[in-house]
C-alpha cells in the first residue's frame, strides 16, 4: 500500500525499540508479521491506497521480495512523481476528490501495465476464499508446476504462496470476528479450517503479535467507525465477495 500523510508525522517504533518519524509518503510491502508499532498523536490526516496482491509489481515493476515485511520512504522507491502526487492530494478539499484523482492516476498507469495472469488470479482467489485454496490446483490452472508457481508467486507477490494463504486466512478470520462479534473464536477457527483453536492462536501470535482477543481489541480501537457501521447493518450477509476490512 501507499500511505500519504498530510498532518503530524506518526512515530514508528520498530522491533529494535528505536523510535522514528514516518515520512510524508510511505510504501508498505506485504506484511507477514508484526514489525513495528505506531504511536498516534496530534492531528492525523491520512489517505491510503491499497493494491491487489500483485498490483504494485504489475503497475511499477517493483522487486516485491525486497518489499516484504518492510516499509520505505516512497519518494526513494517511486521517484519524483509520488512527491507531486502527495502535494496534489494535500491541496484537494475532500476525500472524494482525492479518490477520483488517484483512480485517474492509477488507471492511466494500468494502461501501460501487463495484464494479470495466472499468478494474479491465484493470489486474488486466495484472498476471496480466506486462504482456503488448493495450491496445487491453482498452479495447474496457471499452467505451471508447483515449483514454477512458487517462484513466480514470490516474484510477483513478494511471499511464498503457502505463507500468503496463511496470512489471508488469518485476516479473513479476524475480519469475520470483527464483523460478527457474537461468533465464538472456536466457531471462527472451525469455519476457516484451522486444526483447532490453538492452531489459530499460534497464527495470530505469529502474524499480529498477540492473542486473538487482543488483536481484535487493537483493530476495534483503530477502525471504530467502519466496524460500528458493519455491526449496525441489520441486513448484513456473508458473501465471499464482500469488501474486506483489512486487506
Amino acid at each position: 500500500m501507499i500511505e500519504f500523510e498530510f498532518a503530524d508525522a506518526v512515530d514508528v517504533i520498530g522491533a529494535d525499540g528505536v523510535r522514528r518519524k514516518s515520512p510524508p509518503v510511505v510504501l508498505v510491502g506485504p506484511q507477514t508479521r508484526r514489525m513495528f508499532d505506531l504511536h498516534l498523536q496530534g492531528t492525523l490526516q491520512h489517505f491510503v491506497t491499497m493494491f491487489h496482491p500483485d498490483g504494485l509489481q504489475r503497475l511499477y515493476d517493483l522487486p516485491m521480495p525486497e518489499l516484504s515485511d518492510r516499509a520505505y520512504d516512497a519518494r526513494a522507491v517511486l521517484g519524483p512523481w509520488i512527491s507531486r502526487t502527495w502535494q496534489t492530494l494535500g491541496n484537494l478539499g475532500s476525500f472524494e476528490e482525492r479518490v477520483r484523482f488517484m483512480d485517474e492516476l492509477l488507471l492511466r498507469q494500468s494502461l501501460q501495465a501487463p495484464e494479470g495472469g495466472g499468478i494474479s488470479h491465484a493470489a486474488n482467489t486466495m484472498v476471496l476464499v480466506g486462504g482456503r485454496a488448493d495450491l496445487n490446483a491453482l498452479a495447474g490452472s496457471a499452467g505451471l508446476s508447483t515449483r514454477q508457481f512458487a517462484r513466480k508467486f514470490i516474484r510477483q507477490v513478494g511471499v511464498r504462496p503457502k505463507l500468503f494463504a496463511r496470512v489471508a486466512r488469518f485476516e479473513a478470520a479476524l475480519e469475520n470476528k470483527a464483523r460478527f462479534p457474537a461468533l465464538s473464536w472456536a466457531h471462527i477457527a472451525h469455519e476457516f479450517g484451522y486444526y483447532d483453536q490453538m492452531h489459530m492462536v499460534h497464527d495470530f501470535g505469529e502474524f499480529a503479535g498477540g492473542a486473538p482477543g487482543d488483536v481484535l481489541a487493537r483493530l476495534e480501537a483503530v477502525f471504530v467507525e467502519p466496524i460500528r457501521q458493519m455491526r449496525s447493518d441489520a441486513a448484513a450477509t456473508r458473501p465471499t465477495d464482500r469488501p474486506r476490512l483489512i486487506l
